[in-house]
């Protein structure tokens, strides 16, 4: 909220005209209505007189934070995430800066800002010329949040740019952060914390930090699977390989996963430059992607936050469907699958939906 606002809204929860609080501090009506517009701010020596009037303190007319709560965070979030939808770059990379600068050290912010333009660089489509510059904003912001004194937020931005510079076989560099990186940690403070909740009978909760935990662990459980089956055809074994892909399969059925089931074998696949095959298992993949896992319909996840189960299913589906398109052509390991009739017609199939997808961002 700027100083305008907050002035204008202390002043009418006051019970104050514009007038009587003009009369009150020695200024002018004029001024005071100056103010509430931004077209001028109070001088800095009547903010004391001013605060007290409104029964505030000069830094929250200031609009003065140290820092940011995770809910203020969100919703700078969405706002770039909406002018991003809206087809803007520019003004989106703007806001971006914008809000930097009002909180350079806050490292919740520094690290949501990188991710958000990492996902519109791949989301949205853009000149290579721009997409450049919206990778270099991120990478710079990552850099800086590494260095801030959140120390969660520190280590996130470490292993997103460590990951980054894996993809781009810049190993020294990702070395060099994953060193800086925690020890993985056995003891986990949330099962202390679902005990207490269930001693004290907030059973709400209880079941919520439950549900995120479990949702965290089918995650760290299907990537590791799949990075088990692909490690597997490199060392030539390719029947467990696919062994393992089944069982992937089979266990992110239980929790209806249905595009997650399939991508450790399109990997393996992939691994065998196995085109056909990479074809039938993309196949299902789209397919899976028409109708996606809806967190509100499992009984797992029953007690997630309301703004998830309101979630368009359909319209995650399109965007997941465009993000997986659009790493196949870019990706160097499919050079071999583009040139696969098979794909291009899955390619031709699935445009109208990419193409809706990217006219209801515009």
């Amino acid at each position: 909220m700027e100083m305008k606002d907050v002035i204008r809204e202390k002043r009418r929860a006051m019970g104050f005209t514009q007038e009587q609080m003009a009369d009150y501090l020695g200024v002018s009506a004029p001024a005071v209505n100056k103010w509430e517009s931004g077209t001028t701010c109070p001088d800095l020596a009547i903010l004391p007189a001013l605060a007290r009037l409104l029964g505030t303190d000069p830094n929250t007319l200031l609009c003065f934070h140290e820092n940011l709560s995770k809910e203020e965070i969100a919703a700078y979030g969405n706002e770039v995430a909406e002018t991003a939808r809206q087809g803007d770059l520019e003004k989106t990379m703007e806001l971006v800066k914008k809000r930097i600068k009002e909180y350079p050290r806050c490292g919740a912010l520094l690290y949501q800002m990188a991710t958000l333009l990492r996902g519109i660089r791949i989301l949205f489509s853009y000149p290579e010329e721009k997409v450049e510059e919206v990778q270099a904003l991120a990478v710079s912001l990552l850099e800086r949040a590494m260095e801030c004194e959140d120390k969660n937020a520190a280590d996130l931005s470490r292993y997103a740019l460590a990951a980054m510079y894996i993809q781009e076989e810049a190993y020294e560099k990702a070395e060099e952060l994953i060193e800086r990186l925690p020890q993985y940690q056995s003891i986990d403070k949330r099962q202390l914390q679902i005990m207490m909740y269930m001693k004290e009978g907030k059973n709400q909760e209880a079941a919520e930090l439950l549900e995120r935990k479990l949702n965290g662990l089918i995650q760290e459980v299907f990537l590791m699977l799949d990075q088990l089956a692909t490690v597997s055809v490199r060392e030539g074994e390719n029947k467990r390989a696919w062994e393992l892909a089944r069982y992937s399969q089979k266990v992110m059925e239980i929790f209806k996963w249905s595009y997650s089931g399939r991508t450790a074998a399109f990997d393996v696949a992939l691994e065998e430059r196995d085109g056909k095959r990479c074809v039938e298992i993309l196949g299902e993949m789209l397919k899976a992607l028409e109708n996606p896992w809806a967190m509100k319909d499992s009984i797992l996840f029953a007690h997630q936050k309301k703004k998830n189960a309101e979630t368009d299913g359909s319209d995650t589906g399109k965007q997941m469907i465009k993000v997986l398109l659009t790493s196949i052509e870019k990706e160097e390991r499919c050079d071999f699958l583009r040139k696969e009739e098979g794909y291009r017609k899955l390619k031709e199939k699935y445009r109208s939906v990419t193409e809706s997808s990217e006219g209801s961002e515009n």
